[in-house]
């Protein structure tokens, strides 16, 4: 029987170390989970504005200035990689990227899609060498 009750809170104090483990590591990528999820949210509202043809300044301004502010955080989300250098010049490249289509208000949608295909271009870039 007592070898019943000790086997019993064994399996129990394993599943609850097993559980606070796993909710440690989650927490741990929360931060560059939450930098991805909203690039993309903000990605996707350009991209809508651009489909529904809302490509004046006022409409692109908002979500540029998101992406503008996430730039500054990708090293601090992400750092350490494999290879920080490169996850370095990627980063800068996006910066680039964000704020020249920043800067540079689209007269109308052709050079807003342009602008959005030099942002996306630095994240597939990125996405390639540390997603894969």
């Amino acid at each position: 029987m007592r070898s019943v009750v000790a086997l019993v809170v064994g399996l129990v104090a394993g599943v609850l170390m097993t559980v606070i483990a796993l909710n440690t590591l989650r927490k741990d990528t929360a931060y560059p989970n939450g930098v991805m999820a909203v690039m993309a949210a903000q990605m996707g509202h350009l991209d809508a504005s651009l489909k529904a043809g809302a490509c004046s300044a006022d409409d692109l301004v908002t979500p540029l200035a998101t992406l503008v502010a996430l730039g500054n955080d990708l090293e601090p989300a992400f750092l350490p990689t494999a290879d920080d250098a490169a996850f370095s010049a990627l980063a800068a490249d996006y910066r680039a990227a964000v704020a020249s289509a920043a800067a540079g208000a689209p007269a109308d949608c052709v050079q807003a899609d342009t602008a959005l295909d030099a942002i996306s271009a630095t994240c597939k870039a990125c996405h390639q060498q540390f997603k894969s």
